[in-house]
């Protein structure tokens, strides 16, 4: 009777914990076009004005998202370069003035200078994508005397799409610090990589387990006393 108890107890406590656990996520592609044939680029120099690039994507539906990091295909990218990479809110056709996410060079990683290669930039806070919204993807350069005078994003040629959890809504280039705008045909290299967040335990489910778990204990050390 006693083993009996417990082995009822443990198995229906089991069952009700699956009910309302929640698997483990991992990093999938939330929208991209590597891996890059390096066919095309768009050189954004730092000798005249601020040079944008940046691409649009819309998240639909579904659960939120945790921003893990970006995947940049650059060339020409020297110790001595400066240039901003953003997660940006948007303001209809062009990029928006909010910056939702600054990314740094992540930790390890080095420039190689002239060669093409693929660096992985990370967020300098926790940042979530939301259904129903548009971001922007935004790379930036400044005229600056210490720079060493442009960075090379690099893009396939035949033209590779975005694609991923996301959709893709097209790039668009500013040679003018972003006071106007105008399509790109270029479809820079890039992937943003995400991890879905967990839904919480519902509260009906975690009520319903301890409660039911109460149940079967008290009935098992009743059981044991009466064996006893």
């Amino acid at each position: 009777m006693k083993i009996q108890s417990q082995v009822l107890f443990l198995g229906l406590t089991s069952t009700l914990a699956w009910g309302v656990s929640i698997a483990p996520s991992s990093a999938v592609n939330f929208i991209g076009n590597l891996p890059s044939n390096d066919g095309s680029s768009t050189i954004l120099s730092s000798t005249s004005g601020t040079n944008i690039k940046a691409a649009s994507f819309t998240y639909g539906s579904g659960p939120d998202y945790y921003l893990d990091d970006v995947i940049l295909r650059l060339g020409n990218y020297d110790t001595t370069d400066s240039f901003t990479v953003e997660i940006r809110n948007s303001a209809g056709v062009n990029p928006g003035s909010t910056v939702l996410a600054s990314l740094s060079l992540a930790p390890g990683e080095t420039p190689q200078g002239s060669p093409n290669a693929n660096y992985r930039f990370v967020s300098n806070s926790s940042f979530t994508f939301q259904p129903s919204n548009t971001y922007w993807l935004y790379l930036s350069i400044a005229a600056s005397s210490g720079n060493s005078g442009s960075i090379i994003w690099r893009s396939s040629l035949p033209t590779t799409t975005p694609v991923g959890i996301a959709a893709f809504g097209g790039y668009r280039f500013s040679n003018n610090s972003g006071a106007s705008f105008a399509n790109s045909s270029l479809y820079n290299s890039f992937q943003i990589n995400a991890t879905a967040v967990p839904e919480p335990l519902t509260i009906l489910g975690a009520i319903a387990a301890v409660g039911f778990g109460s149940i079967f204990k008290r009935r098992a050390n009743k059981s044991q006393n009466l064996s006893d």
